[in-house]
């Protein structure tokens, strides 16, 4: 139970860094773990969408597949989710297309990281608003109906996600999707999404009422609080309403919330969650268990707990329906960045993050009874 297992190493397969961790849960005990294969650590290195599967809840793990390649250009943002109807995966991701940096305003203040040569390479303050033109950011779908062993050819639903006047960047997620199970718009498929430009961040769903045949956008909630809104997921209660959970963009040091009564169409005010420290990276939400006859409600989360660092990762756990994190426990008390929790039983979670300086990507099954010891 205590088991961490590296799924992606930097290095290995002719790739410099992986990072965007997604999970997801097929059929009983096969898991799905995507990332972004990068030539090198920086945000638009001629990324590929990468998949790991095991077969048995995470012990084994199968070679790792390439799912969609761009070449130069960069594919970002892996986010998937299941619809339960028909056991069908869904995988949305970015396409940035290829941009000289001699094309970008102040080119060296978009380096990704410290201390790397800033290479020919994609920005998001190279893409342009709108759904036409060679600077577009588009959004991939591709799917599949065996558990990640055979996919479909990628669709472009970029008109389906993007807002056409304002957003020039914009992401799904990063993490996963979610299925409402609860209230009037039981079924929905909800993708949270983000959009730039960075000077105005907003935080929305796309929603899909056919089982992700097709797609529609709701609107950005409204942010009255410090700091911007990015890289969201979201859950869902008990009655139906949705929660987003988003990381604060030069804000206040803590993440930001809204919750939306319409199945994601509108949203009420982003506030801000003093309970949730955040020093600025994603975070994972995931409901595990519905309260029941014999069944708590638990909701968990996970990020770097801390005001300044991308360090001590921890998972907490609300039982009341994310109002209090009653309980928490330090997963890893070092370097740890993204991270993205998978549902296994009503009482066991797998989580899949970035660690020791974003060198790896990791996999560690626990249960509610390691939070509470």
């Amino acid at each position: 139970m205590d088991l961490i297992s590296d799924i992606f190493i930097a290095g290995l397969q002719g790739y410099g860094s992986y990072r965007i961790p997604s999970i997801i849960m097929g059929r009983k005990d096969i898991l799905l773990a995507f990332s972004e294969a990068r030539r090198e650590l920086n945000d638009h290195a001629e990324n590929k969408i990468v998949l790991r599967r095991s077969l048995d809840g995470g012990d084994v793990w199968e070679d790792q597949r390439i799912l969609a390649d761009a070449g130069i250009n960069s594919l970002n943002n892996p986010l998937a989710v299941r619809v339960s109807e028909t056991g069908i995966i869904i995988l949305m991701y970015q396409e940035y297309p290829f941009t000289d940096p001699a094309d970008i305003e102040d080119a060296e203040a978009w380096r990704s990281h410290a201390n790397q040569n800033f290479k020919p390479n994609i920005h998001e303050a190279a893409v342009e608003t709108g759904y036409e033109g060679k600077r577009i950011c588009k959004t991939w779908m591709i799917s599949s109906k065996d558990d990640g062993e055979n996919w479909s050819e990628p669709l472009d639903i970029t008109r389906s996600v993007k807002h056409p006047v304002e957003a020039s960047n914009y992401a799904s997620g990063p993490g996963t999707g979610i299925q409402l199970k609860k209230g009037e718009f039981r079924g929905r498929i909800i993708i949270p999404f983000s959009q730039g430009p960075w000077k105005d961040m907003k935080v929305y769903a796309v929603y899909s009422d056919d089982l992700g045949v097709s797609w529609n956008r709701g609107q950005s909630a409204s942010n009255q609080s410090p700091g911007m809104p990015n890289e969201v997921q979201m859950v869902e209660l008990k009655d139906g309403t949705i929660m987003l959970n988003a990381r604060s963009y030069k804000g206040n040091l803590c993440r930001k919330i809204a919750f939306s009564q319409d199945g994601g169409e509108h949203w009420s005010d982003l506030k801000t969650e003093s309970q949730l420290s955040d020093p600025g990276c994603q975070g994972s939400i995931l409901r595990l268990a519905f309260p029941s006859p014999g069944q708590e409600s638990l909701i968990l989360f996970s990020n770097p707990a801390h005001k300044e660092l991308r360090k001590n990762g921890t998972i907490r756990l609300s039982m009341d329906e994310g109002k209090t994190w009653s309980l928490s426990k330090t997963l890893v008390e070092g370097s740890f960045a993204y991270s993205c929790l998978v549902k296994l039983t009503n009482n066991e979670f797998g989580i899949l993050f970035e660690r020791d300086n974003y060198s790896r990507i990791s996999f560690s099954r626990k249960s509610i009874d390691w939070i509470s010891s």
